[in-house]
């Protein structure tokens, strides 16, 4: 056996790669400085992972994508690999660079800090795969159907293609492409056409969403009635607007979808639109208004509006009303997040053992339920003896 050993370790320094491809894909250390500067020595592109701790889709991919042999090898031959927190350190402001808005958000990067290529959300190994050869490539690369774009390409089939490339690397800049294309058609009522307004159907004030209320019979007929009615509440319920909201025409709008509720729900989109604009005194008073006027009995919604209470108000009024906003929340679901909202303003107004008290029940449902509770245990420390 031992006058093989020299041949053995022969292999293993001659053949490096050879042993790599059999490992996970290898990720970079260093700064995001250091990773630019080895792209440029080693002539390659970089991917970054662009994650979150809290990211389900994301850690499903460290398990199951990054992990793959094949995944492996082509990733560590072809790229320079950063995985990146986007809510810590560098990746702060690396989120807003490259407006990522949704996790994971998997992005293609030249020497210079370009984007050339990007999509979000979870891939198996087989489409990361493709998605990475697709990146090397600037025929199928996102940066060359920009190129084809800004350099006056208005053909509809392509249009049409560039419109979900655009959506699906998420960063906010599909909208005028979606524009694009449906002033290429005459006719919005083909299976088509609808299949595409539906999916684009996204902003309260655009004309997409304003087709599909009107023409919402039809939608139902292609689509069938609950997922009509579950696309409808998912664009209310993200408010977003592409202009300054006409609350007037937006009501009206509302009469026409909900005509036995129209003020809760205007109240409710208002209150939605305020807190994702960061207008935090319009929130504060129109949450407050909804809540006592209509007395939610949703304890997802009370707790969602006492947990922005916390983290933006510092009123002593206000924030007494979303400690009572907090407590029914517990009383109608007692569970551990509604918990934790409630020992954190208790914290926040100075009632020291109230929040205590509060907090080692949140971790006792966390434990009973197998969730992370490190977050009230922070606070108990903060609290002190």
């Amino acid at each position: 056996m031992i006058r093989y050993l020299p041949v053995l370790l022969l292999l293993l320094v001659s053949s490096p790669l050879m042993f790599l491809s059999a490992q996970a894909v290898q990720f970079h250390h260093g700064d995001w400085a250091s990773a630019l500067a080895r792209a440029d020595q080693e002539q390659k592109l970089i991917f970054l992972d662009a994650y979150t701790t809290w990211c389900g889709p994301c850690k499903l991919m460290d398990k199951q994508t990054f992990t793959d042999s094949a995944v492996g090898a082509y990733f560590n031959a072809h790229f320079i690999n950063v995985k990146m927190n986007m809510e810590q350190g560098e990746g702060i402001g690396l989120a807003r660079q490259f407006s990522v808005q949704a996790y994971p958000t998997l992005l293609f990067v030249d020497a210079s800090g370009h984007v050339v290529h990007r999509v979000a959300g979870f891939h198996n190994a087989d489409a990361f795969l493709q998605l990475g050869q697709a990146a090397r490539d600037p025929e199928r690369r996102l940066q060359g159907w920009d190129a084809r774009y800004r350099d006056g390409d208005r053909q509809p089939d392509f249009l049409f293609e560039y419109a979900y490339r655009r959506y699906y690397s998420m960063d906010g800049t599909h909208h005028p492409v979606v524009m694009d294309y449906l002033a290429t058609q005459e006719d919005w009522t083909t299976t088509k056409n609808t299949e595409f307004l539906f999916e684009f159907a996204e902003f309260v004030d655009d004309t997409i969403f304003r087709y599909l209320i009107r023409h919402r019979q039809a939608f139902e007929d292609h689509f069938g009635k609950m997922p009509v009615v579950r696309k409808i509440e998912e664009v209310l319920d993200m408010a977003n607007f592409l202009h300054a909201p006409d609350w007037n025409a937006t009501g009206a709008m509302l009469a026409d979808i909900y005509p036995n509720e129209t003020g809760q729900r205007l109240m409710a989109l208002k209150m939605n639109y305020y807190q994702q604009s960061d207008d935090t005194p319009a929130y504060v008073r129109t949450a407050t208004a909804y809540f006592r006027e209509y007395a939610a009995d949703d304890a997802d919604a009370l707790n969602d509006a006492a947990w922005t209470f916390y983290e933006r108000v510092d009123d002593p009024v206000a924030l007494k009303e979303a400690i009572r906003w907090a407590q029914k929340a517990v009383k109608l679901d007692d569970n551990y997040h509604n918990n934790d909202t409630l020992a954190a303003l208790y914290a926040k107004t100075g009632q020291k053992a109230k929040a205590k008290k509060t907090a080692l029940h949140a971790i006792e449902l966390a434990r009973a339920q197998g969730l992370d509770d490190s977050p009230t245990r922070e606070l108990l420390e903060q609290l002190g003896p």
